[in-house]
């Protein structure tokens, strides 16, 4: 049912015709920013690969990765025990517009403070209104805004971020200066806007939780 999928030096498994993750996905493991004694949540977390890539790349304190489809998730958890990293990074399947700070401090080892010093974000990009819905339910949610929209997603990383936290998102281009006024309303500042080298039509985003940073030019 799962094929390996090979890139860099990691393997993952993902769904044969599901969802699949792609650059956009590596390149914002690439660009998020987590030192050793950070701990960092991902929401939309599919099979697990950014916080996977992330650690890959410099370990992190603990990760958490939430993802709401089941399939997913599963996977997610098996890329992480295939890793050993079950004692650093934990999969919640789970529906984040209904989860809080406190629901983390019961459920996860790994949500003690219900705050992380790093969130990491590939969400859908879509619109649900916008454009063909793929007949694929799993890659439609991944794609359009069925189970998360873009004020849901920017409300959770406001509940779950500690103050001066670093939010990193990839999304469209198109929906820059939607995305720039919804983080500006939830109090975030932006730090740095980058562009997906291998994918047209994509940024990367970094901001932090903290009214009393300087913004900077965009």
């Amino acid at each position: 049912m799962n094929d390996p999928t090979c890139f860099a030096t990691p393997r993952l498994n993902q769904p044969r015709r599901g969802y699949r993750f792609s650059a956009d996905a590596m390149a914002l493991a690439e660009f998020a920013q987590a030192g050793p004694s950070d701990s960092v949540l991902d929401l939309c977390s599919g099979c697990g690969v950014i916080p996977i890539l992330m650690w890959h790349h410099a370990p992190f304190s603990y990760g958490l990765g939430v993802e709401l489809d089941a399939e997913l998730a599963a996977l997610a958890r098996s890329n992480v025990a295939q890793f050993h990293l079950k004692n650093k990074i934990q999969i919640l399947q789970t529906d984040v517009r209904s989860l809080d700070s406190n629901d983390l401090q019961v459920i996860s080892p790994f949500g003690s403070s219900g705050r992380f010093d790093v969130l990491t974000a590939n969400p859908p990009y879509w619109p649900a209104d916008s454009g063909r819905l793929n007949p694929n339910l799993q890659k439609a949610a991944a794609r359009h805004e069925i189970s998360l929209t873009l004020a849901e997603l920017l409300a959770a990383a406001r509940r779950f971020l500690k103050p001066g936290g670093r939010f990193y998102l990839c999304h469209l281009e198109s929906r820059k200066s939607e995305i720039l006024e919804n983080l500006e309303r939830a109090d975030f500042v932006i730090r740095k806007i980058q562009s997906v080298s291998a994918l047209s039509g994509r940024l990367l985003f970094e901001a932090h939780l903290d009214n009393r940073m300087v913004k900077v030019p965009i």
